[in-house]
């Protein structure tokens, strides 16, 4: 028996040293076999000055492993990608690319990963700051534009791809045919001759591409203008092939464009930091003119609160050809303390006017670290002391276990039963419970998705979350706030997990929502409360109605409270008249100019697409204008909602589902004849039905707020 107990003892420190000794890992990538190629398309605009705007459209089938991401290698000009052609599409959603600039070409991945069998569709665009139609002279033909482009290469076979060439140069509509073709007539117009070289190559090889056409874009008999193009295909193309683009267009269709040079700068405006931790900013500096610009500098101002550990305040890159681009990197480590530190920057060039300079500023979000109250290594260790001491104890019963008396149940022996409810009381007649809007909102049973949406934008009116799109909604935790959050928008910042919300975590805010509003409701009057909500949200709107000035009703609608029941927006936003809410606002007023939406909003409409900045900023037809933004206003609120919905699609349950699976909602509800009955139908129906009597009083409880049982 000492001996089994030295030799649990013995396994019990066993564990513990290898516990301890056992290092952390990181994670290993996802190994994923080479993809099925199903398709290329590359639609190339070329612009008069003779750059080129290219979109690539690229269609996956992944293999064992799953797809998310691969290089796009072997683009020769220099580039500056467009942000609104970076996303990739499978099982019918939208992800946005993760995007790292490589020597020649990009990094594309995304999340998450396309399963294997699946279809995905990957779209990259990106512009050229240098020309790529040259000047060539012919002694037949005179001067003439040279394309001499391709495609990237892939490393394995494609089963389609084409690219077709759109030129600036309009058709007359005597040139195209029903079929959307080109005539010889506007082929001889644009001045197009095929160079020899230009087909298909596998190694030394040239194949003719399977199809050649001269068409007109848009393809559309009634649009016009409409546009020489050369459209080009091919079938079942090996690995390694080189799809090469190589023709000839008039020359004097670009050479009145030839243009100074001009600075530009691709770059982040907001980024998100974690305090005291080191994080890089990038930028991208062109040239996008033909003429060379002359000692060129970067300048930077430094906010406090911010170090820069690599690179300088003042950088220097000299001179910049036509097209050319230069890329600087600076680190820096913000100060842990939760703020928006501003960096602003000055691009200059010697032969440029002071006007023609660049300005510009980097928003830099810093979330506060705050410490654990335990250390991680102690924690650690603690789990580790107790694992052991589990496996001595169990070492330990297993050989005790033969001693002492054994016991029998009999009818001695004590047996705990569940307690019967008890409700003392409910629905005191004319107790009208004290709601916040949201809480009144999730009382009456607004949906799911409303009510999201409506914290979603109170937490970006104070500061605490940032919306960077809506179709897929993605959100990011600035880690500030310029008003106190409440509990349910506390846990909504918890819910964003990696810039998406996490349903489950919604879920947890909302049961969390229940449960207060419970408490605040249970001895309420039931249709009181809900007269007291009506009455709130018709009062709200009246008084938005009763400033006379359009300056007046914009500032109540985005800034004020209402008699003390919060945010007047909450109940202008669940008016039956919300949806034209435009309406409100087109009426004559004795302003000059159409009134300010604040910055907050403004940010989150142009998120949306549905930017309102930029609107009637001058005198004129002021209400009609201030309708407009309104009408901007309201899309930007519905994009918002589309892009919850898309996350939360079901309407919100009664919540006697939500918050215990144990009852059953159609006992319940075919209980209730009335409310003054409820709670007496309730208790019996749900006793009748519920098999863990244990979560019958907050299923009841939360049935009845939420007004499931009507």
């Amino acid at each position: 028996m000492k001996e089994r107990l030295v030799k649990a003892l013995l396994v019990g420190l066993l564990v513990l040293t290898i516990i301890q000794m056992q290092p952390f890992s990181n994670a290993t990538s996802i190994p994923s076999a080479n993809p099925n190629l199903d398709s290329v398309y590359v639609d190339v605009v070329v612009m008069p000055n003779g750059r080129i705007n290219v979109t690539y459209w690229m269609t996956f089938t992944a293999a064992e492993g799953g797809l998310g991401g691969f290089d796009l290698l072997g683009i020769q000009e220099s580039t500056i990608r467009d942000s609104s052609r970076s996303y990739a599409e499978w099982g019918g959603s939208r992800y946005d690319l993760l995007v790292t600039t490589l020597p020649d070409g990009y990094g594309l991945d995304w999340v998450p990963r396309t399963p294997e069998g699946e279809q995905v569709l990957v779209v990259f665009g990106y512009f050229s700051t240098n020309r790529v139609i040259e000047l060539t002279t012919s002694p037949t033909y005179g001067n003439l534009g040279v394309f001499n482009w391709a495609p990237v290469q892939w490393n394995i076979p494609i089963d389609y791809e084409s690219v077709q060439v759109i030129y600036p140069i309009e058709m007359n509509s005597t040139w195209i045919e029903p079929t959307h073709g080109v005539t010889p007539e506007g082929a001889e117009y644009a001045g197009y001759i095929e160079d020899a070289n230009q087909g298909l190559w596998q190694g030394a090889s040239q194949i003719a591409f399977e199809e050649e056409n001269l068409l007109a874009y848009p393809y559309d008999a009634a649009a016009d203008p409409r546009y020489f193009t050369v459209s080009l295909g091919h079938s079942t193309i090996a690995a390694y092939s080189h799809f090469r683009v190589f023709h000839y267009t008039n020359w004097s269709f670009y050479e009145p464009f030839f243009e100074d040079g001009a600075l530009g700068i691709d770059y982040s405006p907001i980024i998100n930091a974690q305090a005291n931790i080191q994080f890089s900013l990038q930028l991208a500096v062109y040239n996008y003119g033909d003429a060379d610009l002359e000692d060129v500098t970067i300048a930077m101002s430094l906010p406090e609160n911010l170090t820069l550990t690599s690179g300088s305040v003042t950088t220097f890159i000299g001179d910049l050809s036509g097209g050319e681009t230069r890329f600087e990197s600076y680190s820096l480590i913000p100060a842990n303390l939760p703020a928006i530190l501003t960096i602003a920057f000055q691009v200059s060039a010697s032969n440029l006017n002071s006007s023609e300079w660049l300005t510009f500023t980097v928003d830099v979000y810093v979330q506060e670290y705050i410490p654990p109250l335990i250390p991680p290594n102690l924690l650690f260790g603690g789990v580790a002391i107790f694992v052991s001491i589990g496996f001595i104890f169990y070492g330990y019963r297993r050989v005790t276990r033969t001693y002492g008396a054994k016991w029998e149940a009999d009818d001695t022996t004590y047996v705990y039963e569940s307690p019967e409810i008890s409700i003392q009381t409910f629905g005191e007649p004319g107790t009208i419970a004290d709601l916040d809007p949201i809480e009144s909102a999730f009382f009456i049973n607004t949906t799911r998705q409303k009510l999201v949406s409506m914290i979603l934008i109170s937490c970006v009116k104070k500061g605490a979350v940032r919306v960077l799109s809506t179709d897929p909604l993605k959100l990011s935790v600035t880690g500030l706030q310029f008003q106190d959050l409440t509990y349910y928008e506390e846990l909504f910042v918890a819910a964003i997990v990696d810039d998406e919300l996490d349903p489950d975590k919604i879920d947890d805010m909302l049961e969390e929502l229940a449960e207060q509003v419970q408490e605040k409701a249970w001895s309420a009057d039931f249709e009181a409360t809900k007269a007291k909500h009506d009455e709130m949200v018709d009062g709200a709107w009246e008084e938005l109605e009763s400033y006379p000035t359009l300056d007046g009703r914009m500032d109540y609608y985005f800034n004020r409270q209402y008699h003390g029941g919060g945010w007047a927006w909450y109940w202008l936003y669940m008016h039956p008249r919300h949806d034209h809410i435009r309406d409100v606002f087109t009426k004559p007023g004795p302003s000059i100019s159409p009134p300010q939406v604040p910055d907050w909003f403004s940010q989150l409409s142009e998120t949306t697409g549905h930017a309102v900045s930029g609107v009637g900023r001058v005198v004129g037809d002021v209400a009609t204008t201030t309708g407009q933004i309104m009408n901007n206003v309201a899309n930007t609120i519905g994009s918002v909602l589309q892009g919850v919905g898309d996350i939360i699609t079901a309407p919100l349950k009664p919540l006697i589902e939500s918050t215990s699976r144990c009852v059953s909602h159609d006992a319940c509800h075919s209980a209730c004849v009335s409310h003054d009955a409820c709670h007496s139908a309730c208790h019996s129906a749900c006793h009748s039905a519920c098999v863990c009597h244990s979560a019958c009083h907050s299923a009841c409880h939360s049935a009845c707020v939420s007004g499931g049982f009507r």
